[in-house]
């Protein structure tokens, strides 16, 4: 997954406020690479050299609308990177290409229904050929995902139940030969890991929005920080990051194995 993230009460060199493009790992919950934004730009130009130079050959790269670039599809085809992207107002001729397509004639390919906390949830996925005629090459699969949740609101002493439905239009490289439809629907719904899998956790558990670090290239080495040790606590196989950092502090054992080291015994002088 690739994403933004602004550092609020920071201040760069130009007087901006600073924002990290970030990389991050789906399946392990791991920032493996991160990019200080130019504030006379913004995450578009810091797509490319955020994993240029990693061998992601095989890895399928999710991103939010504003990366539904042709630049990245091109850069990420030449280095064995399947794409997926959502189609938005950005691109306008793409969404109007995926939009006409007759949607009501293609069947749900894959359906998950949850429930929990009074929360019910369903989420489908249409997916077909792309059009031959979109402007973006390599393209192989469009999709239509639509989310549809109800949830219990409480106010002032009743309790009603509020309803959303949500549609999102896409394509991908991925072929029907190496995905399915299943995949394709999990890789959408699991970018959005690195929102409350890395940022939320940087934000709450590390108070990193409240930080008075905030000038040059601190917010950014502070931050690189964070994940590191988010990385590091979830590569030693544990899920829960704030009471994982609080065992941490009383215990040299357990932050020694974290860190990969062994401890020596101390036999005196």
């Amino acid at each position: 997954a690739v994403d933004g993230k602004a550092l609020k009460s920071t201040i760069d060199a130009d007087g901006k406020i600073v924002h990290l493009l970030s990389a991050f790992d789906h399946q392990v919950g791991v920032t493996f690479a991160q990019r200080q934004v130019d504030t006379k730009s913004n995450e578009i130009p810091g797509f490319r050299p955020l994993i240029e130079g990693l061998d992601l050959r095989g890895w399928v790269a999710t991103m939010d609308a504003l990366h539904t670039q042709r630049g990245h599809v091109t850069f990420c085809h030449d280095n064995g990177i399947d794409v997926i992207m959502i189609a938005k107002d950005n691109q306008p001729n793409l969404f109007n290409s995926l939009d006409a397509i007759n949607w009501r004639n293609i069947p749900v390919s894959h359906r998950v229904e949850e429930r929990g906390h009074g929360r019910h949830e369903i989420r489908t996925i249409q997916i077909t050929d792309a059009p031959p005629d979109l402007r973006f090459e390599h393209m192989s699969q469009a999709f239509l995902v639509e989310r549809y949740t109800s949830r219990p609101v409480r106010k002032n002493g009743k309790t009603t139940r509020v309803e959303a439905a949500v549609a999102v239009l896409g394509v991908t490289t991925l072929t029907p030969t190496n995905s399915t439809p299943e995949h394709v629907a999990t890789y959408i719904r699991n970018h959005w890991g690195i929102e409350n899998k890395s940022h939320y956790v940087r934000d709450v558990t590390y108070s990193e929005d409240a930080s008075r670090v905030g000038r040059a290239d601190k917010p950014r080495v502070m931050a690189t920080l964070r994940n590191i040790a988010i990385s590091l606590i979830r590569l030693a196989g544990y899920t829960t990051i704030a009471p994982t950092t609080r065992a941490l502090r009383y215990s040299p054992d357990q932050l020694t194995a974290v860190l990969g080291l062994r401890l020596q015994p101390n036999n005196g002088p």
